[in-house]
């Protein structure tokens, strides 16, 4: 029996390894452009989930109060950098927004003046407030709470507390 010259395949066998290689290396690239893109549009995801969540209070309250003009129909949260080494991801960030929008849902509805003259105990229910986000814990303090008209407008900064 006679055996074939292994230097007759030696060329298709590295062409082989050539393009198998290829198939493999390219096939990273795409799931890595896929994995990314994913992450994109989960991130897109939550957002336009809280906007419409957002909205939707919006409406709930509007209804509520549509006849009263002195009452508080809406509340906006805003998180702000402590500075540029503590930037929080976005998500987080909207999930805190979220969290003390949600604290705060008992304004809604309430005289102007009264929330105006309580705006010290909503800063004491809402300043070194935890949260968990992620297997983390966030601390929120407030910077200022201004009441203009109907609508009441918060700015927080949050810090990941190290444990």
């Amino acid at each position: 029996m006679r055996i074939p010259p292994f230097a007759r395949y030696q060329r298709l066998l590295a062409s082989f390894g050539l393009l198998l290689s290829g198939a493999i290396i390219g096939s990273a690239v795409y799931m890595s452009i896929h994995q990314h893109t994913y992450n994109e549009l989960y991130v897109q995801l939550h957002k336009v989930l809280q906007e419409n969540q957002d909205l939707e209070d919006d409406i709930a309250s509007l209804k509520k109060t549509k006849n009263n003009q002195t009452l508080v129909n809406v509340i906006n949260v805003h998180l702000l950098p402590r500075n540029q080494d503590d930037l929080i991801s976005e998500d987080i960030q909207k999930e805190i927004e979220g969290d003390v929008k949600a604290e705060l849902k008992l304004v809604i509805g309430q005289k102007a003046t009264f929330v105006r003259d309580s705006q010290p105990l909503y800063e004491r229910l809402i300043t070194q407030r935890t949260y968990f986000l992620h297997d983390k814990k966030y601390v929120v303090e407030v910077k200022s709470i201004v009441l203009i008209q109907t609508e009441l407008t918060l700015w927080i900064t949050a810090q990941e507390k190290k444990t």
